[in-house]
């Protein structure tokens, strides 16, 4: 495990935290590594999201960077967190490439998926190596429109307006250039319904943009790894078939 320097001085704004990006090696050479960025509704980040699967990743012959973004904390306040945890991961993308990974996936969970997936579906970034080469989403949030959850107050702040929420709404951004998603939800979740993952692999569908999706029918939101579940159990296994065929995993 290895902390690594993400900014030299952390921009001021409303956030809490100091943004990190730690480095779970694997223990053979890696064809490519995967930034993880847990959950937590933009208020914390969620530890079941974040070293678990760090370490499950490493097992893969993977390197993992676990990114520790910026959150607000607490209740939603008038000021916006955004842009600070997308400016994190940029950032953690250029850190991550300058290492020499010449592939990079982004893997987010529910908030963390949201932020993964604006970045994926971002129109800016896809000419210096800040866009993902694949991207895995589980149970994540990605309609803001219309939607008045803590996530969304948090990120755009208590006047954040609904032309703010459809810029990062990220099924209303996807393109033919939106890379390789894998996907996966519990269609029983009542904190993020499974809705979001369907609009989005609808819309990665209407572009052709290779994608695959997995939903399982019990099992409560935040879920990880999801060794106590008896169907969710299973997206690891399959997510490593899915990375492994993307060219992630131990180098020829």
């Amino acid at each position: 495990m290895i902390d690594i320097p993400l900014w030299s001085m952390t921009p001021p704004g409303p956030a809490t935290g100091i943004p990190s990006l730690t480095l779970y090696g694997a223990d053979i050479p890696a064809s490519g590594a995967v930034v993880v960025c847990p959950g937590g509704g933009y208020a914390r980040l969620a530890e079941n999201e974040s070293t678990d699967v760090a370490l499950w990743l490493v097992a893969l012959g993977v390197d993992a960077y676990v990114l520790r973004y910026r959150v607000a904390g607490g209740e939603p306040g008038r000021e916006p967190l955004h842009p600070a945890p997308l400016d994190d991961l940029r950032q953690a993308m250029h850190v991550i490439r300058e290492r020499g990974a010449t592939r990079v996936a982004v893997m987010g969970f529910s908030a963390g998926g949201h932020l993964a997936a604006t970045l994926a579906t971002s129109k800016d970034g896809s000419n210096d190596g800040e866009r993902p080469d694949a991207v895995v989403l589980g149970y994540p949030v990605i309609d803001l429109t219309g939607a008045h959850s803590s996530s969304r107050r948090r990120l755009l702040g208590t006047d954040g307006s609904e032309e703010q929420a459809t810029a990062l709404s990220a099924h209303l951004n996807v393109t033919a250039e939106t890379p390789p998603t894998f996907l996966w939800h519990t269609a029983n979740d009542n904190v993020v319904p499974v809705d979001n993952s369907l609009l989005f692999a609808a819309a990665l569908a209407r572009a052709g943009t290779p994608f695959e999706l997995h939903v399982f029918p019990e099992g409560k939101h935040g879920l990880g790894l999801a060794q106590s579940e008896p169907t969710a159990s299973a997206w690891p296994s399959l997510c490593a078939t899915w990375l492994a065929a993307q060219g992630f995993g131990p180098r020829p």
